[in-house]
Parts: C-alpha cells; structure tokens; sequence
C-alpha cells in the first residue's frame, strides 16, 4: 500500500491547476450534469428533435391549472388524477408565466430545478455511502438523462427525488428527515408510501421497534399530510377518489401482466386489444381480470418479499441495522417489488427505478443494474412516443421488444437484489497528504 509523505513535491498536474480554479470549484459531475440537462432542456422542447407526442400531460396539467384560475377548486370541481403532493408543482409554473404558451418551458425548467435537488441528494448519499467518492453522482446524472424528455415532461421526478433523498439522509443516520422525504413522496405519487415499512425494518436492531416507529412515523404523516389536509378540507370524495384512481385501472398495455397476455395471443391466437380508459391504453382479453387479480396477489408478495430481504440483513448487522450503503439497494428492492407485478407500468415509471438505483453505483452489480436500466430507458423511449401506435395495434415487433424491455427490467431488479445481498465493497484506508482516504479492495 502506497504511502505519500507530507512533505512530498506537488505533482505537475497539482502545479498547473490553480487552487481557485473552476475545476477545483465545481466538480466534474456538476458540469457534466449542466451540459447534459441543457441538450435535454433543447430536445424536450423542440417537437422537431424528438416527437410532440409526449406534450399531453403537460397540457393536461395547463388546462387544469386554468379552470383553477377561473375560480374552481381542485378536487371539488376539477377531477386530478393525481394525489395532492402534484398540485403545487402544476401551479407554480402557471403563477410565473401563466397557462399559455409558456406554461410547458416553465414546468421543464422547474422539473430541472427538482432534478438538481436529486444530484445534490445523489452527492450526499455519496459522501456517506461510497466514501466521498463521486461514482453515485454520476451514475445519478447519465442513468436519468437516459429516460428522455419524459424526465421532465412529466412529475414523477418528484417522488423519485424524495425516495432517492430519504436514502441519502437515512445513510447520514437522520431517520426522521428521511421519512418526512417519503412522506411528501407518498403525497405525490403514492408509492414511496411502499418503502417507510422498510426504513422502520432497517432501524429496529439498532433502535427496537418503538424508538424505530416514534422516529419515523411521525414525521412521515406530518409530510404526507401538508398537502392531503387542504385537499380533503375542500372535497373529501374528491380526494379520495383520486387516492383510489390507479386502483380501478385495468391492465395497461405496457406492463408485465398485459406483456404475458401479448405473448398468449401471439403464441396461442388469445383474442385481445386495446381500449382507452383512465388516461391509458389497456388490454383487454378474456384473461385480463385473471391476470388483474394475479398481479395484486404477486404485488403483495413481492412487497412481503423486499420486507424480508431489509430484515433479514438488517438483523445480520449485529445490532447496528441497516448501514449507510445498504438504504439505496434496500429502496431500490422496494420501489422494484412495487413496479414490476402491478398492472401498470408506464415509461416514466422508470424515473422511479433509476433514482434509488444509481446509489448502488459503488459497487459492480449495481453498476449493471444501471446498464440494464438505461437499456430498458432506450426501448421504452422507442415504443413510446414512437411506436405506440403500433403497439396498440398488438404488432409482433412491438410486442417482441416490449418483452425485451420487460425482461430487462426483471434482470436490473436481480442485479439489484443481489448487490443489496452482497453488500457493500470491502474497503481499507490509506493515507494521503489530506489524511486518512478508504480505497476500495473489492466488489460486491
């Protein structure tokens, strides 16, 4: 192990960089993060760059938005498909610019804005889980950009940023911040709500059960409940019918159950086709309501299963629970055993994934968690917005690489559980000029 001495001469690089120079200022994540957002930034909103097709929610949002300003009530008088959390992010860009032409700039400008919350989260899950070292950032910066333009035409950054910062202030030991983080996420989009089980999970051999849940559960209901509150103020039926929205969806063209349903009607002629219904297309068969039930059931398992993986090394931790590497992958686990059986899996879900899952870039298998992902990102970005039309219609090319995105998927979801099983990297520390620095040995 190699030993620098104090005293040694700066090298020629040291030399030529001055101590005030940008590069020492700005880390190269950082402008690598400012030039990829910024072509991101051109082609979201360029429909000749990439396709208009992707600019419908975003005027959904508008339009809602501008009933508000005529004097109606969200919930009450306006149906929104989403929890209360969504709101105030819909009506901050029409408060700057309005609901016209210049709604859809300010959203994507203000979905940067949020993404750039996620790379600082990324930094600091880096500073306590790799040792300060900046491959989490990164993979946070390139694994997002993948997805496309949905990344910011859409708000499920939202939810994504509050997962990936609650695995960033667990790592930092601060329980209560991070379930406050899943709460907010709870209240935009429901399914951080999936992962404040396993936060509890991975406190308790440190902590026991009623230290863990008086630390976390407070704090989580009080986030959730900002928003919630107003919203079931002005219309109860309203708000909890939004809450209830996604469980009466049927199966939606692009997820794992309405995929094996495809694959029957391919292989075996099982009539099918899609309808439009709840803002989606769905498929619909006379194996739809099978594979509805069966999807709750495998969704339930999944769930019960990501639980007892956290528990099961948080108690092989020997007393000391979940440690600083570990919240990312036990995250990641959770918001995967949530996507993957439902029966609704659409592109931007994968916003989701990427998130939690560029915290396990410490470590090899995370890293081809990411390339797995980043692929799937690719296929999704080719079915939607471009081939829909095509998948509606149950074509077999589009059918064959819906499966080969699916598969993907289930493969980085492997990928993940075994790097959570695996690990952190061993590590041993050297000394430098600055002081102690721990240098990775091995790879889970």
């Amino acid at each position: 192990m190699a030993v620098r001495s104090a005293t040694a001469e700066p090298t020629a690089r040291e030399r030529a960089e001055p101590r005030w120079s940008a590069r020492r200022v700005i880390p190269a994540f950082v402008w690598l993060w400012v030039v990829t957002r910024l072509v991101l930034l051109v082609i979201s909103l360029n429909p000749r760059l990439y396709s208009s097709g992707v600019y419908g929610d975003v005027r959904a949002y508008g339009a809602k938005v501008e009933r508000m300003f005529q004097g109606e009530l969200p919930y009450r008088d306006v149906a929104i498909e989403y929890p209360p959390g969504s709101v105030p992010f819909t009506l901050v860009p029409a408060l700057v610019v309005g609901t016209g032409p210049g709604y859809r700039l300010a959203f994507t400008l203000e979905m940067i804005l949020v993404d750039a919350l996620g790379l600082y989260a990324a930094w600091r899950l880096a500073r306590a889980a790799d040792r300060g070292r900046r491959r989490i950032p990164v993979a946070y910066t390139l694994g997002m950009v993948v997805i496309g333009p949905l990344l910011v035409l859409r708000f499920d950054l939202i939810p994504a940023v509050c997962v990936l910062l609650a695995a960033a202030l667990a790592a930092e030991g601060r329980a209560g911040p991070s379930a406050a983080a899943l709460g907010y996420g709870a209240a935009a989009k429901l399914f951080p709500a999936v992962l404040a089980p396993l936060l509890v999970l991975g406190l308790v051999p440190a902590e026991g059960w009623r230290r863990s849940l008086r630390r976390t559960v407070p704090p989580f209901l009080l986030a959730f409940a900002v928003t919630l509150v107003p919203a079931l103020a002005i219309s109860p039926s309203g708000t909890l019918g939004s809450l209830l929205y996604h469980v009466r969806r049927g199966v939606q063209i692009e997820s794992l159950p309405a995929n094996l349903i495809d694959l029957a009607h391919l292989a075996f002629g099982v009539t099918a086709r899609s309808v439009y219904g709840f803002g989606a297309y769905d498929l619909r068969s006379d194996l739809s309501g099978a594979m509805k039930l069966a999807s709750t059931i495998a969704t339930v398992v999944a769930l019960a299963g990501a639980a007892w993986l956290v528990w099961r090394r948080s108690a092989a931790s020997g007393g000391r629970g979940l440690g600083p590497a570990d919240w990312a992958g036990a995250f990641a686990i959770g918001v995967f055993a949530f996507v993957l059986p439902t029966r609704v899996l659409s592109p931007q879900y994968l916003v989701w994934l990427a998130a939690p899952v560029a915290g396990l870039a410490d470590r090899r298998l995370g890293r081809q968690a990411m390339w797995a992902l980043a692929a799937a990102a690719a296929l999704s970005q080719l079915e939607f917005p471009f081939r829909y039309s095509q998948l509606r219609h149950l074509h077999w090319f589009d059918i064959s690489l819906l499966t080969c995105r699916n598969l993907l998927l289930v493969g980085a979801f492997v990928l993940v559980v075994r790097a959570f099983r695996a690990g952190a990297p061993e590590v041993e520390p050297a000394v430098t000029e600055e002081g102690p620095e721990v240098v990775t040995t091995g790879q889970a």
